[in-house]
This record gives structure tokens, sequence and C-alpha cells, in this order.
């Protein structure tokens, strides 16, 4: 996007994330923190491509909606379960900032004019749009799995040691949320690929593999979710309230005296962190994915 074309959009790019921010903020998906964080990445990811805005967009309203899908029942089984998921700042960024830097080098470094995958004639715009693909599969996947893999009939199992653990606990498990982040990943390639058709005809419709990119995102949605699900399950603590029955996995949150027993884990890093560190794994591998994949279908 040049100077020129950059001022003329500049109005309009801004008026239309300020009313995607305030209503998040009104419909309690953000708090004051994540909305104006939430304003800065969405006016910063519309910069760097409109492809790129539309997989941001379509996280963020799919994950939103799911997060508050029978917020009530999830609230009785996870401590600190909040209605209407009211993300901060520091959600926000674990979610969007890996994602964000790859639009931005993709924006700043690259000679590429449209988000077309050809590694042979140019490696480095396509690996990181694939790394971007792989960001949002990954963020979309892993959120799908963890809002309605919780709500399964039947207890999950841990991933480092397939036994049965109550829902809720980080690294869980079920045929539910693995068929979720399945469907989550894919469902940011096809936005992908629908949005990068209509902005970029007719050189996208021509080249473009519809199925190498549905490979790459469902491969990274289920890939992510894994990564998170190992992360959580060794690096991250969970407990389970005897008082409450419920699975803190915030020591912050126990209460006075609460009485809890060990599920899994240790108190290494906290769910934001493990939610950057799986995403920003899983987009850089997803570049390699990518230049197989495309390579060879």
């Amino acid at each position: 996007m040049g100077s020129n074309e950059l001022i003329n959009k500049l109005p309009t790019i801004i008026g239309i994330v300020t009313l995607f921010a305030i209503h998040g903020y009104r419909k309690k998906s953000l708090n004051l923190s994540g909305t104006i964080t939430a304003w800065l990445t969405g006016v910063s990811t519309c910069i760097f491509g409109s492809t790129f805005a539309i997989l941001l967009l379509s996280f963020y309203f799919s994950s939103s909606y799911l997060t508050k899908y029978k917020s009530s029942i999830k609230k009785t089984i996870e401590d600190g379960h909040t209605v209407g998921g009211q993300r901060n700042y520091i959600q926000v960024l674990s979610n969007s900032l890996p994602g964000t830097i790859f639009a931005a080098i993709f924006y700043f470094f690259s000679n590429s004019s449209n988000t077309l995958v050809n590694f042979n004639n140019d490696f480095f715009s396509s690996f990181f749009i694939c790394c971007f693909i792989g960001h949002y599969s990954c963020c979309n996947g892993d959120t799908w799995a963890s809002e309605l893999g919780i709500l399964s009939k039947g207890e999950p199992i841990l991933i480092t040691t397939f036994k049965k653990v109550p829902k809720g606990t980080n690294g869980g498990l079920s045929p539910l949320g693995i068929g979720a982040s399945i469907a989550g990943g894919f469902f940011i390639g096809l936005m992908f690929y629908i949005s990068s058709y209509f902005f970029n005809l007719p050189i996208y419709h021509q080249q473009q593999q519809i199925i190498s990119i549905l490979l790459l995102s469902t491969i990274s949605g289920l890939l992510g979710s894994l990564i998170d699900s190992l992360m959580g399950s060794t690096l991250q603590l969970s407990l389970l309230s005897i008082d409450r029955k419920v699975v803190i996995n915030n020591i912050d949150k126990l209460l006075p005296n609460e009485k809890t027993k060990h599920i899994s884990g240790t108190n290494i890093l906290d769910n934001h962190q493990v939610n950057f560190l799986s995403c920003l794994c899983t987009s850089i591998l997803s570049g390699f994915i990518g230049y197989f994949i495309f390579n060879n279908f």
C-alpha cells in the first residue's frame, strides 16, 4: 500500500476498527485495556493487508461467540471463567502479537503486493504468509477446542499420561476438543482463501490452490492445540478444589485455607504465556509446513 493510498484509506480503517472495538467493549468481550490494545492491533493489521485483517476478525468474532456459549456451565467447571470473555491487554497481545509481527514483516520487507503463496517465485513472502495463517489457525483451533471441549459429556484424558482428568484441566484432550481444533483451523483457511480471492482477483483464482491452504490451516489448528496442551500439562499448574469442585489454573485464585488436589503440571507459566509460546512455535512451524504442502499439492 503506497503512502498516498494509505492516507486515503486510513480514516476508513480507523472508523471501522473503532466500531468493532466499541462493539467488543459493549458486548463485554474486551475490557478497557483489551479494547485499546485490540484497536491498535486492528488498525495495524488492516494497514498491513486486508486479508490479514479478515483473519484477525474471523478469529475474534468466532472465539468471542464460543467463549460466551454456555458460559454458565463453564463457570461451574473452571474457576475464573468470565462470562463474555472480557479479555484484557495481555490476553489480546498473547493471541495477536506474533501474527501482527509476521504481517508487519510481510508489509515492510516483502516485494509482493498480494497474498499469493508461491515458494518457487517468492520464498520470503510465502513463508511469512504461511506463518500468519498458522498463527491464527493455532489461536482459533485452540480457542474452539478449549471452549467446546470443556462441554464434552465424558472426562478428557491428559496428553502426557492418557489418564482421565477433570474437565478444565490444562492439557486435557477430548474427541470434541480435537474435532473443534481441526474445525477452527479449517475455518481460518477458508476465510483466508475467500478474502484472498476477492482482494487479489484475478491472479489468485488462477494460481492459488485451495486444497493447500485448507490443509495448512487445518494442520496448524490441530498442531497448535496439541502444542498448547503439551505445554499446559507440563509447565502450567492445574489444581482441583476439594471444597468447590472446580479446576483452578491460577494459584492467585485460591481461597484462604482452601483444600486442593494436584492434577498436573508445575507453576512455571501462566495461561497467557502458554498461549503466546504455542502460537509462536506453531506459526514458525507453519512456515516450513507450508513450504512442503505448497510444493507437493
